[in-house]
């Protein structure tokens, strides 16, 4: 049964609205091209990240690629600033935005921090991205200092690969796209969701202040194949 679901997912996650996906192609044209530049550019980064949870480059970029492909500047160092102010001093619950090329939250950094603290081969194994005191000011100000940083946030998203591949371990794919998919939706809408409801996806979500709204998986998946094209 487990197999005939993973199957199911898999016909699901290739039989994609092609015209909605070439639609986000052309709004965003500039966008997406620049967002492939992007990987090139930092690719060695991203092989060094992916050496660490046993992917590829392609794929951890992908996961992040339509994130990349929306980002804004000026909106970014607003978010960045009021977390420096509301986060810092009060936690997650006061703010909690999204912040960096790869749009990560704070509440995201601490998902990944409570998960290998609970697990003693991830925590020893993955030590340097933990507090002594996870609770305390200091903490919080170095994970936003963290997150305003390139080479933090794609260490975070090889951690990421990390956690899901061992909460899923079990977890059947028959193509890395599919895999893609999983993970894709995963990073968009919490890995803290069942194998099930990373599976079973339908709604399109994606970008949040558009009206025009796409899924994410299916934008990954489109810069994952124009990636490996290269």
């Amino acid at each position: 049964m487990k197999y005939c679901f993973s199957f199911i997912f898999f016909i699901f996650c290739i039989t994609t609205s092609q015209s909605q996906v070439d639609d986000y192609i052309n709004k965003y044209s500039k966008d997406c091209e620049n967002t492939k530049s992007f990987f090139a550019e930092h690719k060695n980064e991203f092989d060094n990240a992916a050496s660490t949870c046993g992917l590829s480059a392609e794929f951890l970029f992908a996961i992040v690629s339509p994130e990349i492909s929306q980002f804004s500047y000026l909106q970014d160092r607003a978010e960045t600033y009021a977390l420096k102010v509301f986060y810092v001093q009060n936690g997650k619950d006061y703010s909690d935005f999204s912040i960096g090329l790869f749009q990560m939250k704070p509440s995201f950094i601490e998902s990944l921090e409570n998960y290998i603290s609970a697990n003693t081969e991830l925590k020893s194994k993955f030590q340097k991205f933990l507090f002594t005191k996870p609770d305390e000011k200091q903490a919080r100000v170095e994970r936003i200092e963290r997150l305003s940083s390139l080479q933090w946030q794609i260490e975070y998203l090889a951690l990421f690969c990390v956690v899901v591949n061992h909460k899923f371990r079990n977890a059947v794919f028959v193509t890395d796209k599919q895999k893609l998919c999983f993970y894709a939706n995963a990073y968009n809408s919490g890995f803290h969701r069942t194998e099930e409801a990373l599976k079973s996806v339908k709604g399109a979500y994606f970008p949040r202040f558009s009206k025009t709204k796409y899924r994410y998986m299916d934008i990954s998946v489109w810069f994952y194949n124009e990636i490996l094209k290269k």
